[in-house]
């Protein structure tokens, strides 16, 4: 009998921590969410239409699912800076450079390259009226992750938009082991020091950025999952943490500051003042702070986040990151074609619905045929093994 655990991502190391992937899932859906949202709310139309300012609320809610990109960003630092702190912590095996930066490769860029190539090839020989030369030099430096520091900030790669964000967490990967060293092995002050510094981070990038998009402006959230992985490895834990979560119950801390953590987010807040971009970009740390103490330090339990469902669709987040948006566009351009109703509300959720099915589908099958096998650290030696058998 199929079970939906069964989907459940490989892991490498054998240690396998579900709230990572329930959180994984609670981040891909605020991303699909907030381009699904966006797509419709601009390509819906209606001549008899009761009013969009009916549904402002729906939209500005759903578009602070935006900031599901830097929740991705504080859990790779998590990820990938765990097993530096439990080596330099806890005396744990050595994590050699070779072996981490060829496992970031063979994990991540063959999903990344075939993705491309499979959107590429449908703007050319499905889309009507598109040529190569539409998306060059742009696709060239996409597949050095290279787009951002050519292009200003508001050109997003043509191929694929939303890699834009992958391109950052490569420099955080390019940069984690020298962090990890210098923020966990020689860092003399412990806790504080992090702090201090994911507080310091948050602050200036409130003020005027680079024309291009870099790690910089968003190295306030690797440093919040560097200072998760240092409590988790040290095993520090707050006690007013814990007798919050004993008295308010752990689940229900979590939730709340989880959506304070949403809502504080500055991205669609309009014009504000400095002051105001420090005040909301630091609660929103805070609030981040507890979210992530709570399910990945606490001694509580998390059952509600360690559910199958979310941690299967969370394992394959990095499928549905590189398709869905594409599947929104390409897709539903074919979509609303087709008049359901006259109704806004009714044509949204089944176009919706039917969207996101189609996401899941070939996010799913993506994952199985190619990101999945591309988790067992040995499938480069395991396909030289197959060819040269035939």
């Amino acid at each position: 009998m199929f079970k939906f655990s069964s989907l459940q991502r490989v892991t490498n190391s054998g240690t396998f921590i579900p709230e990572i992937d329930g959180l994984r899932f609670l981040a891909i859906l605020m991303v699909v969410f907030y381009h699904l949202d966006g797509f419709l709310m601009k390509e819906l139309s209606f001549q008899d239409f009761e009013g969009l300012d009916n549904y402002k609320g729906l939209h500005r809610f759903l578009q602070n699912g935006y900031f599901g990109v830097e929740l991705f960003f504080a859990i790779s630092a998590f990820v990938v800076t765990l097993p530096f702190a439990n080596h330099y912590l806890n005396n744990k095996s050595p994590i050699r450079l070779k072996d981490f930066f060829f496992r970031r490769l063979t994990r991540i860029e063959p999903p990344y390259l075939i993705s491309l190539l499979i959107i590429l090839g449908v703007h050319l020989f499905v889309l009507e009226g598109e040529k190569f030369s539409d998306y060059t030099p742009s696709f060239f430096y996409s597949l050095f992750y290279a787009h951002g520091f050519f292009y200003h900030r508001d050109f997003q790669p043509l191929v694929n938009n939303v890699t834009w964000s992958l391109e950052i967490e490569i420099q955080f990967y390019l940069l984690a082991p020298l962090l990890a060293y210098l923020l966990i092995k020689k860092n003399k002050f412990g806790l504080p020091l992090l702090i201090f510094l994911t507080i310091a981070f948050t602050s200036i990038t409130k003020f005027p950025k680079p024309n291009f998009i870099s790690l910089y402006e968003y190295f306030h959230y690797f440093l919040l999952g560097i200072t998760i992985a240092y409590m988790r490895a040290e095993g520090i834990q707050w006690n007013f943490l814990e007798r919050m979560n004993e008295r308010f119950s752990q689940t229900l801390i979590s939730i709340l500051c989880f959506f304070l953590m949403i809502f504080c987010d500055i991205t669609f807040m309009g014009p504000l003042h400095t002051w105001f971009k420090l005040l909301f970009g630091n609660l929103q740390m805070v609030f981040m702070f507890v979210v992530f103490y709570n399910l990945l330090i606490s001694r509580h339990t998390k059952i509600w986040i360690n559910a199958p469902f979310f941690t299967v669709i969370g394992g394959m987040c990095y499928s549905i990151y590189l398709f869905h948006n594409h599947l929104i566009m390409s897709i539903g351009h074919f979509l609303l074609k087709v008049k359901l109703s006259q109704y806004f509300i009714v044509e949204y959720l089944i176009f919706g619905f039917i969207l996101i099915l189609c996401i899941v589908l070939v996010s799913l099958l993506f994952f199985i045929l190619v990101e999945r096998p591309c988790m067992d650290k040995n499938w480069p030696i395991k396909l030289l093994k197959f060819f040269r058998i035939y």
